[in-house]
């Protein structure tokens, strides 16, 4: 999937200003989120744009399960919480 698919999708862009990135590519970076219901947010990140599924451990400490999806399995979940 490309940026534009992404955002079709409803993802809302967020630019990251990451120093590394910058001095590597001369771009600061961004992530591409979408939430599906409190605790449950999928992720995409420059440069691969390859999505991740975060389930939430514990809220008051910001802590999450971080998992690699297929992108079939992205559109299923959007599917399934629209």
């Amino acid at each position: 999937m490309n940026y534009q698919d992404y955002i079709n999708l409803g993802f809302t862009r967020h630019d990251m200003n990451d120093d590394v990135e910058m001095r590597e590519t001369g771009y600061g970076g961004f992530i591409l989120n979408l939430t599906l219901r409190e605790g449950l947010i999928i992720e995409v990140s420059t440069p691969a744009l390859k999505p991740k599924l975060y389930i939430s451990i514990d809220k008051d400490e910001n802590k999450f399960h971080e998992v690699d999806i297929p992108h079939g399995a992205l559109i299923d979940l959007i599917n399934k919480f629209r």
